[in-house]
């Protein structure tokens, strides 16, 4: 059984001894020390000779963890560069900046304060592959010799990202594109709350940070808890838990009301006004509005996920000079299907979660990563381009999207190859009232645990079913580009009837 999921490897931050970290982690989803410690040095047996840049975020156990990983790699005769606490796209702008090969950032992302974990990024901000983890996880534990001298641990710093990110909001700013009665930033407790609303205001745009930093990293806080779609009516939004809902306040229809980013600063939620409540708008949403704007012409290249809503791929379609690509769940998988194009103009790649993918220069240099904050400033571009109409234009879906998680899912029963898929399968095509020969599966790569089934007759169906690779989920989604509300709820109802009695009570006995 392998450690790394979606994006990395999660568990819980222990940084005691253990007996046995791989059967601790396996059985207990305990992230220890040695865990940790294996997991870099085994990396650095697999990337490229050159130096390493070392990060992490705000999180109970991560600057221990840091440290017994910065030891384990001084073993390994890299130059190390520590940047301290930072955000996963900093760490890759630092890599890209100093040429280095490995890049380890101690993170969980979105997930819980108590839960920790390490994503391994290889020369140029590069996400690993199937067979680069394979790799890693197959020296696991192995005795290794010294590859070198010890080089002496060099401290290194995100200013230069940061006056990156100022420059370029002097510049939207000097264009008119910042909103002009202010907005909120909702840093999750994370780096990013240290300083982005600051620096706005300290440029001359009324900005607040609204996540607090006495409290745990992500809590009531934060990208994690919200999904693209959801509309708050204004009396909710005063009773929210999350800390900017509960700030908002009315707004005329179409007004930017705030940015929330995830705890390692990768994502970010546009929250806008309906007239009568606050939207989030995602990664579909940036993608309608860039379609509208490639509909004057001109190549691009996009990458969306299997849990894109229908009509965005569509309309992306239609436009003939472009490439589509539809990938897994997850940055890395947009990220990969990129590469080939890095260099050319009008690349990107989102998902619903907020993960959105756009090159990064620094000089002659370039990157393809998800950062937050670039989204942010990607999104107030766009807005201005459309003009009054951009919220009916991002959120202008011609498509039923439904998800649904089963949580605390006991993730190892669900086999789209077994049984289980079986059934899911006869209780899509009874509710859909057609053959199963009328019903086909797609295979999407890096996808193991996904029953990913299309329809198309008068209207166009999509079913996923998968696990989730960072938590103990598994979770449904039902797409479709015609179909109504009423037989997406009946599909929906139909699978969880099959799958949940089976995968939570289990779970949870």
């Amino acid at each position: 059984m392998g450690v790394f999921g979606t994006d990395g490897v999660r568990g819980i931050g222990h940084v005691g001894d253990v007996v046995d970290p791989l059967r601790s982690f396996h059985s207990e989803r305990l992230f220890s020390k040695a865990l940790c410690g294996e997991i870099v040095s085994s990396a650095s047996k697999v990337a490229d000779e050159g130096g390493v840049v070392v990060g992490w975020d705000r999180r109970p156990c991560n600057l221990e963890l840091s440290k017994f990983a910065i030891d384990s790699l001084a073993k390994t005769g890299r130059r190390i560069m520590v940047l301290g606490e930072t955000t996963t796209p900093a760490l890759q702008f630092a890599m890209l900046m100093n040429s280095a090969k490995l890049g380890v950032m101690i993170t969980a992302s979105h997930n819980p304060s108590e839960d920790t974990g390490v994503k391994i990024l290889f020369e140029n901000g590069r996400k690993p592959t199937l067979g680069e983890e394979a790799a890693i996880e197959k020296s696991l534990f192995h005795e290794r010799s010294v590859d070198g001298p010890k080089y002496e641990i060099e401290h290194i710093s995100n200013d230069i990202y940061v006056q990156k990110i100022r420059e370029a909001i002097v510049d939207i700013g000097r264009r008119g594109l910042i909103p002009r009665d202010g907005f909120l930033i909702d840093g999750s407790g994370g780096w990013i709350s240290t300083w982005l609303a600051e620096m706005i205001s300290e440029e001359g745009f009324a900005c607040t940070e609204v996540s607090d930093r006495d409290a745990a990293i992500n809590w009531n806080c934060g990208a994690g808890s919200l999904s693209e779609g959801d509309v708050i009516e204004w009396d909710e939004c005063k009773e929210s838990q999350h800390l900017l809902l509960r700030e908002l306040k009315p707004a005329p229809r179409g007004s930017v009301l705030g940015f929330c980013f995830d705890g390692d600063g990768d994502r970010c939620f546009l929250v806008s006004s309906t007239g009568t409540g606050a939207c989030i708008i995602g990664g579909d949403g940036l993608l309608r509005l860039f379609s509208f704007e490639r509909m004057d012409g001109g190549d691009f290249s996009v990458a969306l996920t299997i849990e894109s809503a229908l009509d965005v791929s569509e309309s992306l379609r239609k436009l003939s000079a472009g490439r589509v690509t539809e990938t897994g769940v997850g940055d890395r998988w947009l990220q990969h299907a990129l590469l080939s194009d890095n260099g050319a103009d009008n690349i990107v790649g989102a998902e619903p979660s907020g993960h959105v993918i756009l090159q990064q220069r620094i000089g002659s240099k370039i990157g393809l990563w998800g950062d937050g904050v670039k989204t942010m400033l990607e999104f107030l571009r766009l807005i201005d381009s459309h003009g009054r109409d951009w919220l009916e234009e991002a959120s202008s879906s011609t498509s039923v999207n439904e998800s649904y998680s089963i949580y605390p899912s006991n993730k190892a029963l669900w086999n789209p190859d077994g049984k289980l898929g079986k059934l899911v399968t006869d209780a899509i095509v009874k509710s859909l009232d057609t053959s199963e020969s009328g019903v086909k599966r797609v295979d999407v790569e890096g996808e193991d645990s996904l029953l990913l089934l299309r329809h198309r007759g008068e209207a166009e169906w999509s079913f996923a079913i998968r696990n989730s690779g960072t938590e103990s989920k598994t979770r449904v989604t039902v797409r479709s580009s015609g179909g109504d509300q009423e037989m997406s709820e009946r599909v929906m109802s139909a699978i969880i009837n099959v799958l949940e009695p089976i995968l939570q009570i289990e779970s949870m006995s």
